[in-house]
């Protein structure tokens, strides 16, 4: 089991992970393939976001996309954790680790003051966020969250 950059011959294997992640986290919402295909196309022509995937024996079983943002009151850069993901067969295994310790790394490297990230939405929060505080994360306020669309019913209100 290894973590890695993703690749064009990915794709496939990287929007099922990312249909996944989506469907299991903000169940009801609406997914576009053609959005995620034109997300990963993005990423293969600027690295922004960017991909990381864990293989285990040929399979892709993990997905970590992360993109950078800017400060409104400083110099630097953040890095900005938006999925981490493993499949299902292969929660508990070391998966998760290798992508958080990618994400810490990868954001080292590039020269970020720090990672945003954690979890936005209601799927295992709480494991989540020990999961992260393992890797020296700490909780920051909280995430909030305004459905305008009405898709959702009382959110929407």
């Amino acid at each position: 089991m290894f973590v890695r950059l993703a690749l064009r011959e990915d794709e496939d294997a990287v929007i099922e992970m990312a249909t996944a992640n989506a469907r299991e986290t903000m169940p009801g919402e609406p997914i576009d393939a053609d959005v995620m295909h034109e997300r990963f196309q993005e990423y293969l022509d600027t690295s922004f976001p960017t991909a990381f995937v864990v293989q285990d024996n040929g399979r892709l079983v993990g997905l970590l996309v992360a993109d950078t943002g800017s400060y409104d009151h400083r110099t630097g850069f953040f890095v900005l954790q938006k999925v981490l993901y493993v499949s299902p067969d292969k929660r508990g295994t070391r998966a998760a680790v290798l992508l958080a310790n990618e994400l810490i790394s990868y954001a080292t490297r590039m020269g970020a003051v720090e990672i945003v990230g954690g979890n936005d939405n209601d799927f295992q929060s709480e494991r989540t966020a020990r999961f992260m505080e393992r890797f020296g994360f700490r909780r920051v306020g909280f995430m909030m969250s305004k459905r305008l669309d009405g898709q959702h019913g009382p959110e929407s209100q």
